[in-house]
């Protein structure tokens, strides 16, 4: 099978449409300028009404917007990564830095089960997402073969020369008239040669073609050679979605979710003229706020309860008509002795966006301010925060912003306090 090229870009990119045939042939790294052909904007577009959010067409092209991952195309592989500085040169090692935080995220966050990535990435990393995802899917089919696989009884139907479970008499008269030497019987053998085992087995073989480095062709072979008593049989992804999960295949979580998701993405069937595009993409809004929660409660003590998600109150009502609810992302309770909640003591809403620290605002949206005043008045909470990644070209002495907010009132003044957090997408 051809090796598609791959193009990256940065969210919120633009990706110029060309008519030329012959970009699609070029291999190796992406032009300056990203092009995609016709077929692959159209692709683009049904993507993007499958999951709104994603992109919309502009004029001579397609507009990204805030999800991050890989799309397969027709003629390519689209690799769109988060902006995680003020730079807006899309170089290698920008690229590396972006690639990096985006998996370390996703792998504190464990949207993406990369638990068999031996580590979070630190550094800036190289190879092409499509690649680091195959690598951890064949770590994690290792390690699952390594701990013992999954054995079921799979029912058998076969002519035996001895009775072997039970004797398929209507068979034997149709089939073996003329082998009476030979029975017919049903029969359920115990074996690792099951469909869970034929779907790891499935998505291993098709990963094949699709490996550039060297390394990572010694662990598919390892790993291959793991699975050599299972039989070789065509699966998809909608065959791996209808097994049957339970406490059992507990274990097969992780490896079939992997199994599933790329079956879908690899599968040839994309280059038959069907205008739909697979892809492993996640909202970078939900993955920063899974980010910032994860990041509050491995900094909480015994005091402290983390609550992500609410709880939902009603911002006013009309007669016995409760209406715009609020739901913050992380409220923050400060418990009492015997360990019951006693108020909230801190808010904190993620926004997945950048900050302009040469601005006397930060670059806050007005939208932002009022959405945190109206949890502080709600919830009664004196101290909300505000959670925006912090850029990597940032200085390390920069400090962000404390805005106070006076709310006057019967009892007098009283002041709200909204800090800008800058988090580090690197963990």
């Amino acid at each position: 099978m051809k090796k598609l090229r791959t193009i990256t870009v940065e969210e919120h990119s633009y990706i110029a449409i060309t008519a030329d045939a012959g970009i699609v042939e070029t291999s190796s790294a992406a032009p300056d300028q990203p092009m995609i052909s016709e077929t692959d904007a159209s692709m683009l577009d049904n993507l993007g009404l499958r999951r709104p959010g994603f992109c919309q067409r502009v004029l001579g092209g397609v507009k990204l917007a805030q999800h991050c991952g890989i799309v397969r195309l027709n003629s390519c592989v689209l690799e769109v990564l988060p902006k995680v500085g003020f730079e807006e040169a899309n170089d290698a090692t920008c690229m590396a830095h972006s690639r990096a935080a985006l998996l370390s995220m996703l792998h504190a966050a464990r949207s993406l089960r990369l638990t068999m990535l031996q580590a979070a990435p630190q550094a800036p990393v190289s190879a092409p997402l499509l690649d680091v995802f195959i690598e951890a899917f064949l770590r994690c089919a290792l390690e699952r073969a390594r701990h013992g696989l999954l054995s079921r009884y799979v029912p058998h139907s076969e002519s035996l020369p001895v009775i072997k479970g039970r004797f398929d008499v209507h068979t034997q008269l149709h089939r073996n008239a003329a082998t009476p030497h030979l029975l017919h019987c049903l029969y359920d053998e115990f074996t690792v040669d099951n469909p869970y085992n034929r779907a790891i087995l499935a998505t291993i073989s098709l990963c094949r073609s699709w490996l550039h480095r060297e390394q990572t062709h010694r662990l598919w072979w390892e790993t291959h050679s793991r699975y050599a008593s299972v039989s070789h049989t065509i699966v998809t992804s909608k065959d791996v979605a209808r097994l049957a999960k339970d406490r059992t295949t507990h274990s097969y979580v992780s490896v079939l979710t992997w199994c599933e998701w790329l079956l879908a993405m690899l599968s040839p069937s994309v280059s038959t003229g069907q205008l739909k595009a697979p892809g492993i993409l996640f909202d970078m809004n939900k993955l920063f706020e899974s980010h910032v929660t994860l990041s509050e409660r491995a900094s909480a003590d015994e005091f402290r309860r983390i609550e992500p998600q609410g709880p939902m109150k009603a911002l006013a009502v009309a007669g016995a008509t409760q209406l715009f609810y609020l739901r913050p992302d992380i409220t923050v309770w400060k418990t009492i002795g015997n360990g019951s909640d006693s108020y909230v003591e801190r808010i904190v809403d993620a926004k997945w966006k950048r900050v302009r620290p040469e601005t006397d605002d930060w670059g806050i949206a007005p939208s932002d301010m009022y959405q945190v005043l109206a949890y502080a008045i709600r919830y009664q909470c004196r101290y909300v925060e505000l959670a925006y990644p912090r850029p990597n070209t940032l200085a390390a002495d920069a400090c962000a912003p404390i805005f106070k907010i006076e709310i006057p009132g019967s009892q007098g003044t009283e002041t709200v306090e909204v800090r800008v957090r800058l988090i580090p997408l690197l963990t």
